[in-house]
């Protein structure tokens, strides 16, 4: 890179570090959009599993 188009520091307002540290707002909100779904997805599978091996019982009827 040529030197006139390095970054100065004083053209720097803030630098952030950590997982999607420079994503925009908006990228935030997909990103938390999809976690949430995923988590959701793996709780409704797992309630989907454990119902599956539930025994069905019919109630109020006479066991003739």
């Amino acid at each position: 890179m040529s030197e006139e188009r390095d970054i100065q520091e004083e053209q720097l307002r803030a630098v952030r570090t950590g997982h999607g540290a420079n994503c925009s707002s908006i990228g935030s909100v997909i990103n938390t959009l999809f976690a949430t779904a995923t988590v959701g997805a793996a709780v409704f599978a797992a309630v989907v599993a454990a119902l599956k091996r539930e025994q069905v019982k019919v109630a109020g009827k006479d066991q003739a």
